[in-house]
């Protein structure tokens, strides 16, 4: 029965065909018309070079291919259609499989692998990390915007900047500042890749979007480090704000543009003039500090039209450099000549009878007034002569200033009366005023009451000075210049306790002429007069001595003119 039932089967087969040799194998469908066009068989990386594998298969065959109508091959002239012309060249974005390749997929033949790569011809690649900038890494490769920062610094009135009242542009990095003090960091930049320390892609921040095991996702960002392409220029103004701390916004430009236009330049044409970025005190020497950015050491310029240009302004930063202020100048402000001290002018205060030091003296150590002793208080921005300084070769100090037919005497100012208030160069006489002392002078000798009443109400005035001079002052005491023969009078007078009084001459001593009359002092008596000192009332009493009668008696009467 199982013969029978497999003998009956083999006939039914043979008998419908089945298992007839010279029946047809399938056949290939027909590709007339049809134009073979190369397409990604894998995803491919940005940056990377497209390998033979990539696109062609051998097991796969002609089935590497997109066979597509020639009509519509035609009218995509960019796609790429042959092998050659894809092979080796280095992916300018990530592609998936399965798409057609055109030229705007791959970076410009002869490229580097790799990230570098992708930077544009004329811009330089740089990295920073992705939360730095508020929404940067939602951008993809190719997507073009601006960077813009807030200076705290920048002063909230700096409409009022000199130069820029003037008409100038203010620019830092190159780029123009606006009157807000917000500052253009880079203008036209292009995003290339976003990167962590495991993957890159050029598609955006949500492409790199991490999945754990049970399908969440995890947050990379602090690990995203983003390329973008900036013009050379401004990588030391973005590096700057980044260092310190700025805030940075990012401006994305339109998507829809034909092509990244270049920028027109707003500085072009215009002249570049320095100025001072901080405050600089009067009578001080301009440094390069003073003309640098503080935060990103950039010389501070203004850009002005041709016309707006005026002729005493000083065009370059050397011609600045160790030049002396003569007055206080605020930040942004454009130099002139007659800024500056001329040579021979004083950058610090020197005191009388002191040296003029290098450093006190706008030309420095070649100046022709540096060691000559000055004659009274120089104040800083004048213009020396020779009428401020002693001969040459006097010795600094108080003695230089002490006449050559004096001698100084210190004297406490509570001593005299007035000489609190006498200053350098004063000239003044000292007089002595006192009462007699009839029973100290005259003890033992018989005076009528009449006559003991004259002298004891009367007061006795002595010059003791003429034509002292002040040398030096103080709190407490001063030092003058007197004669050597009044030196005694003085001193005697100043022991007893005397009441001195400083008698002050008319015209003090013109500080022009101060050097000359310390020197060779007047010795003729002013027009005003001269003081005289007081008759000595002793002269005009005689004393007498008699005896009687083994008594002896003393009196004293007045003297018959």
């Amino acid at each position: 029965m199982l013969f029978a039932g497999c003998a009956l089967t083999f006939g039914i087969v043979r008998a419908a065909g089945w298992l007839d040799q010279t029946a047809p194998l399938a056949q290939e469908p027909s590709r007339e018309g049809m134009v073979p066009v190369p397409k990604s068989l894998v995803r491919l990386k940005a940056f990377d070079v497209v390998q033979r594998e990539d696109v062609y298969d051998r097991t796969l065959g002609s089935d590497s291919y997109f066979w597509l109508p020639e009509a519509q091959v035609a009218d995509h002239p960019e796609w790429i259609t042959r092998f050659d012309e894809i092979i080796g060249r280095v992916m300018a974005r990530e592609k998936r499989a399965d798409f057609v390749f055109s030229e705007k997929d791959f970076l410009p033949e002869g490229s580097r692998s790799g990230i570098a790569g992708g930077v544009p011809n004329g811009k330089q690649g740089f990295f920073l990390d992705a939360e730095k900038i508020p929404g940067l890494r939602f951008l993809k490769s190719g997507d073009r915007f601006d960077l813009l920062a807030s200076n705290p610094d920048e002063p909230k009135d700096s409409s009022s900047e000199y130069g820029l009242l003037m008409g100038g542009i203010k620019a830092r990095g190159g780029k123009p500042i606006p009157l807000t003090g917000v500052q253009i960091l880079a203008q036209n930049a292009e995003l290339i890749a976003l990167a962590t320390n495991r993957s890159m892609t050029t598609q955006g921040g949500l492409d790199l979007a991490n999945t754990e095991s049970r399908g969440r996702s995890v947050n990379t960002t602090k690990e995203e480090r983003v390329c973008i392409a900036i013009d050379p220029d401004e990588a030391v103004a973005l590096t700057g704000a980044l260092g310190a701390g700025l805030e940075i916004n990012m401006v994305t430009r339109s998507g829809q543009q034909s092509g990244a236009e270049d920028d027109a330049d707003v500085l072009a044409g215009r002249i570049a003039l320095p100025a001072n970025a901080v405050p600089i005190e009067a009578f001080q020497s301009i440094q390069a500090q003073h003309l640098a950015e503080p935060n990103t050491g950039e010389l501070r310029q203004y850009f002005f039209l041709p016309g707006d240009v005026e002729n005493d302004w000083i065009a370059r930063p050397e011609q600045l450099i160790g030049r002396v202020v003569r007055r206080a100048i605020e930040p942004g402000y454009i130099f002139r000549e007659s800024d500056f001290l001329p040579p021979g002018s004083l950058k610090e205060n020197v005191e009388a009878y002191e040296s003029v030091l290098p450093g006190q003296v706008v030309e420095g150590s070649t100046s022709k007034w540096v060691e000559r002793v000055a004659a009274r208080d120089l104040s800083a921005g004048s213009e020396l002569s020779e009428a401020d300084f002693f001969p040459p070769g006097t010795k600094p100090g108080i003695a230089s200033a002490i006449p050559s037919n004096r001698m100084a005497l210190t004297i406490n100012v509570d001593d005299i009366r007035g000489a609190s208030e006498l200053s350098r160069g004063d000239r003044f006489d000292l007089l002595a005023s006192t009462r007699p002392d009839l029973r100290k002078t005259m003890r033992g000798v018989e005076i009528s009451p009449s006559l003991a009443t004259e002298l004891q109400s009367s007061a006795v005035n002595r010059v003791l000075a003429t034509e002292a001079l002040v040398i030096q002052t103080s709190e407490e005491q001063v030092v003058v210049a007197i004669r050597p023969s009044e030196i005694s009078l003085v001193a005697k007078a100043l022991a007893q306790e005397t009441q001195v009084f400083c008698v002050a001459r008319t015209g003090t001593a013109d500080p022009n002429q101060m050097a000359n009359q310390m020197v060779r002092p007047s010795e003729s008596p002013e027009t005003v007069g001269v003081l005289v000192s007081d008759p000595d009332p002793m002269s005009e009493i005689s004393i007498t001595e008699t005896l009687i009668g083994g008594r002896r008696k003393v009196r004293a009467y007045r003297r018959s003119p």
